[in-house]
This record gives C-alpha cells, structure tokens and sequence, in this order.
C-alpha cells in the first residue's frame, strides 16, 4: 500500500518579538518576508488594526519554518515596520465566525507563549489526505475533520485561488483549561496535523517570486493562518 504520509511539511515557532527572530534567521541566510496579519476595524469607521496572530517564513526545499507571535490590542507597534495588514472580507453572516477563530488561533498560540517560546506545531504532508484520515481512524488514533480552506494564491501561479485541505491529531485524553492541549488539534506538547500536498502549479507560482538559501528553490506553502473556511 502506497504510503499516505511522505515528509515533514513545516513546523511553527511562537516567538515574543517577531522583529528580532526575524533578524536572527535573516543572519543565517534566509530571505524572511514581510509578515502578514489579520485586521479589522475595532469600532464602526476606524481604520483596520492588527489582532489574532503575524506570521512570517523562514523556506526549505520541501518544507518551511513558520514564526509567528500574538498580537493584542494595542501591539501594533510590536509588529515589524512592514508587516502587512490584510483586512478581513468576508460575507456578513460569515465575519463573526471567522473572528472567532482567528481569535481562538491567537489564544491558543497565546497559552504556547505563556509556557516558552518554540515549537508548538509540526505537520506532515500527506498525497492522500481522505485515506490517511481513514486510516488513523481504523488505527484508533482521535482526529479532527479533513478541513478545506482557500486563500489568495502567489503572483504567477496557474489559479487565483489555491486550495488546502488538512486534519489535526487530538490529544488520547480530553484537556481542560487553557494550558496547550486544549481543544481540537492539540496534545500537550502543542499541535500536531497532516496537510495535503498541493498543486504543483501553486507551487511554481511561488518558486518565482520567493527566494530563500541557495541551493533552496523556496515553494509554496500555507504558511499563514489567514485562511478562511469554504462554506
């Protein structure tokens, strides 16, 4: 039987200060983007302001290194300079739920935080998502749901939209409080899921317009949280 899990995909590092590990990976080499984040106005005709959660990348030739920090009210000066607000759009009945979880995003990075700074995801990808899926469940192993997000695909690649999908592993036990572990996708250790593998032509897109170290040809990856459920 064909294997339905194939390689690491990326892991996900909670930092306090964006600017400075951004400057440290720039060091070693990496070409770190300009980090992205969630905005939104916090009364009827302010301007948008950041919340939830910045992330940025550090890339590999098949996988990548996700930084990330929380972002509260009043953090924007935190958020390196050019960090890249992306005000949320989203139909009107389907904001409230999509802030819920942006919000449910930042919390938990928030408990990861308050524990140390680090680690605190790690996905593999999958060619086979639905059979992996069917497989851990056969095994015993608790598991969320096959999620299907989309987002904004990279300048140059063969479709405007790209398309995600990916699962999460549960904790054995049920978790309470609001320690890391808590809630789907969790084990104390942190969050541990599989990504289904994506387009090639996704992919290329991003190859041309991402550079990381040589002899690295950066890919695409979903590495921002600024994903949105399809209906």
């Amino acid at each position: 039987m064909p294997h339905d899990t194939t390689r690491l995909h990326h892991v996900g590092h909670i930092v306090e200060n964006l600017v400075e590990v951004s400057v440290l990976y720039e060091r070693l080499g990496f070409v770190v983007p300009s980090p992205s984040c969630p905005a939104m106005p916090r009364s009827e005709g302010a301007a948008p302001e950041p919340f939830g959660a910045a992330t940025t990348h550090a890339d590999f030739p098949d996988s990548f290194l996700e930084l990330a920090t929380c972002v509260k009210e009043g953090d924007a000066g935190r958020l390196p300079a050019d960090t890249r607000l992306v005000p949320l759009e989203a139909p009107a009945e389907v904001l409230p739920l999509l802030v819920e979880r942006i919000s449910g995003t930042s919390a938990s990075l928030a408990a990861c935080l308050d524990r140390f700074q680090g680690l605190h995801i790690l996905m593999f990808s999958s060619p086979a998502i639905d059979e992996a899926a069917v497989r851990r469940t056969a095994a015993g192993v608790r598991r969320g749901g096959v999620n299907t997000v989309r987002r904004e695909a990279p300048s140059g690649a063969d479709s405007a939209i790209e398309t995600i999908r990916y699962l999460e592993i549960d904790a054995d036990e049920p978790h309470t409080g609001t320690a890391p572990g808590t809630g789907s996708g969790t084990v104390p250790e942190g969050r541990v899921g599989i990504v289904a593998d994506l387009d090639p032509g996704i992919q290329s897109g991003s190859s041309r317009s991402r550079p990381c170290p040589q002899p690295c040809r950066a890919r695409r990856h979903p590495r921002s949280r600024l994903w949105w459920r399809t209906p």
